[in-house]
């Protein structure tokens, strides 16, 4: 699938909406953005030491359980948990993160006036946090976000509905780069396109 053939679909009047996290950008720069943050707040231990471990432990095991082992890896330092995770759910670096570069053909394509249908996953906070975290190069006011996760879950459908004018869309394609986001797509009765094949 290509850039040029969403952009047509566009045209024909169908609706495209995305997913966030690695399907408009990369979240792990957001997330290592973190966890340099994270790695400042240590204090027996050079913050190079703590971020190295961080970002090696992410790549290597996935974030799962990563700040219990940070604590079982340091356990001399005086961070928690809790305060890693809101350093997490806090941050926000004005227009620090890049958008893909597929993601910026496509919006180089369309009209100024075209509005991104976002719905994702994750706390609300967070979410808008990455947002304004992002360089869309777009304007605000034509990013429409809705936070699946502060109504149901992806994959659970109902989400879709907070979109404005959904009841009015035409044969939409949700772009995704997850199970959970096909699964949405699926019960939507709708189609589903994995960003890893647009070239």
């Amino acid at each position: 699938m290509t850039v040029e053939y969403l952009v047509s679909q566009n045209k024909k009047g169908r609706q495209l909406l995305f997913d966030l996290d690695n399907t408009i950008y990369l979240e792990k720069e957001y997330l290592f953005r973190v966890y340099k943050k994270i790695s400042k707040s240590a204090i027996y231990n050079e913050p190079n030491r703590i971020y190295n471990f961080l970002e090696r432990t992410f790549i290597n095991e996935g974030r799962k359980n990563l700040f219990n082992k940070l604590l079982i890896k340091f356990p001399s330092e005086t961070f928690s948990i809790d305060q890693c995770l809101a350093i997490m759910r806090n941050f926000q670096c004005d227009n620090c993160i890049d958008i893909f570069p597929w993601f910026r053909k496509f919006l180089s394509s369309m009209d100024s006036d075209f509005v991104i249908k976002i719905i994702t996953n994750g706390t609300e906070k967070q979410q808008k946090n990455k947002i304004n975290s992002i360089n869309f190069n777009w304007p605000k006011d034509l990013i429409e976000v809705v936070y699946a996760s502060s109504i149901a879950p992806k994959p659970e459908k109902l989400s879709f509905f907070n979109l404005k004018g959904s009841e009015n869309f035409i044969s939409p394609i949700y772009i995704g780069d997850s199970s959970s986001d096909e699964l949405f797509a699926k019960n939507l009765d709708i189609e589903f396109y994995n960003v890893k094949n647009i070239v």
